[in-house]
């Protein structure tokens, strides 16, 4: 099995940017998954609140350590 560090954009190849993002109306976080050479190629959205929630605990680290 090979692991997969880096998704390519299906139109043009380019490793796709991941983002945090919020929604407009909601102020909801969410993970964007879009390609750096034209958002017009490819935009996805990770919405699950319990998988976004992790990975945001995840990219913060403890808190109160310093």
């Amino acid at each position: 099995m090979t692991n997969v560090t880096t998704l390519p954009c299906p139109l043009c190849r380019a490793p796709l940017d991941v983002r945090l993002a919020r929604g407009r109306k909601s102020g909801k976080a969410f993970i964007m998954l879009v390609c750096p050479a034209d958002g017009r190629h490819f935009r996805g959205f990770i919405t699950d609140r319990q998988y976004v929630s992790g990975v945001l605990a995840k990219a913060e680290g403890p808190v109160g350590k310093g």
